[in-house]
């Protein structure tokens, strides 16, 4: 794809689940009225607030966007996030297309309670310095909110238009239920993307979607190398083995077995900057020892970027790094679970794995002396909350010895 100068270009993402005639009379509106010479609609892959159990594949959405946007010269759709198999950063997806259409002028279409958040976004000033941002109010969303909001944006470097657009109120969660109870699409979705729906039996009750946890293995499979894929798989397989030892939730010490490793393999200026959106403050050990990063990172990349919202697994990502002094039982799992997987083969490994599985505190506390002692003979800053939990398991198993 090579950019012509002075081309126009619009980014148009969205779960498009399923697409229908409200997306499509918004792009071609939009395309008219800003001189656009081709609006990309790009479906996500996974969407980056919400993650839905019920979302229909994504080779569906792609091939229901191709089938809606056929008729229209200026619309055209991408695979670029799909294929990317990971959370959609908009940022990520406007430097890509610069990359690709370095001559074109980018636009960005968002929806009116999305460009409400706007400031919040990952990386916004990049954001706003790649694309020209547009959005049409709706009902619950007036004008005057995204005029206001737009003149804010604007002080901070941001180019916003707001254009008052007449659209059908359509609903993609009452499509999906009228495809569910076989009632008629018409006047909702393009003919063609009905009888795709219809012959598919793509929202059909019985049809199987992938649960939460498939997903987050499919964001995992696109972020991580596959050495560090592989470990999080057996983390999560030992931390069930763990949880059913020790009496705790093995579904939620799966997911976090999954998802601990998550920003791993992000680097340092990425992990800094989700720091810096989401003002989180590092301590002055944190601040030296960015080996840290990723735990405190994932878990806040976790909540406000994928919507986990469950604190047992936020926590357990939090510290499944450091410990802290009174770690929770599902923060206990995840941190020796994450010593004694499969694919670990460090020299005291079969020890921890014994330990673990008769003595949940002697583990923890050779765990801890263990890692203690290995940073001390590299010269790394030990963490106080790495200190205070040690402190308080020699206290614990040497209470229980005594």
């Amino acid at each position: 794809m090579s950019g012509v100068k002075g081309q126009r270009v619009a980014l148009f993402g969205g779960t498009f689940d399923p697409i229908h005639n409200g997306h499509i009379v918004l792009a071609r509106e939009l395309a008219a009225r800003l001189q656009l010479d081709r609006v990309i609609l790009m479906p996500t892959f996974v969407p980056p607030h919400k993650i839905k159990a019920q979302m229909a594949p994504a080779i569906d959405r792609v091939e229901m966007c191709r089938l809606a946007c056929a008729p229209y010269p200026e619309l055209t759709v991408s695979e670029l996030e799909v294929n990317r198999r990971g959370a959609s950063f908009t940022v990520l997806t406007l430097e890509e297309l610069h990359c690709q259409l370095p001559q074109a002028e980018l636009f960005l279409f968002v929806g009116a309670d999305m460009f409400l958040t706007l400031g919040t976004w990952h990386r916004f000033a990049d954001i706003a310095k790649l694309a020209t941002i547009c959005a049409v109010p709706r009902d619950d969303v007036p004008t005057a909110a995204l005029r206001s909001y737009a003149e804010e944006l604007a002080a901070v470097g941001a180019r916003c238009v707001i254009e008052e657009i007449a659209t059908p109120r359509i609903s993609s969660t009452d499509i999906r239920e009228r495809a569910c109870a076989g009632q008629s699409l018409d006047g909702l979705v393009p003919a063609a993307v009905a009888a795709y729906i219809e012959a598919r039996q793509v929202y059909a009750a019985e049809r199987t979607y992938q649960s939460a946890d498939e997903q987050y293995v499919e964001i995992l499979r696109g972020r991580l190398t596959p050495k560090r894929f592989r470990h999080s798989l057996a983390v999560a397989d030992q931390a069930v083995h763990l949880a059913e030892l020790y009496g705790a939730d093995k579904e939620k010490a799966y997911t976090a077995g999954l998802l601990h490793d998550i920003l791993k393999d992000t680097d340092g200026d990425s992990q800094l900057q989700i720091f810096k959106d989401f003002d989180i403050l590092l301590d002055a050990v944190e601040q030296q020892a960015p080996k840290l990063w990723h735990a405190h990172a994932g878990a806040v990349f976790l909540e406000h970027i994928l919507g986990v919202h469950d604190t047992d697994i936020l926590q357990a990502v939090r510290y499944h790094t450091t410990g802290r002094a009174g770690m929770t039982l599902p923060e206990i799992v995840l941190y020796l679970a994450d010593f004694t997987s499969a694919d670990r083969d460090y020299p005291d490994v079969e020890v921890m794995r014994e330990l673990s599985e008769r003595d949940m505190d002697a583990a923890m506390l050779y765990a801890l002396e263990y890692t203690v002692k290995d940073l001390e003979e590299q010269g790394r800053p030990v963490h106080p909350d790495t200190l205070a939990c040690l402190n308080e398991y020699r206290e614990r198993v040497g209470g229980a010895n005594g």
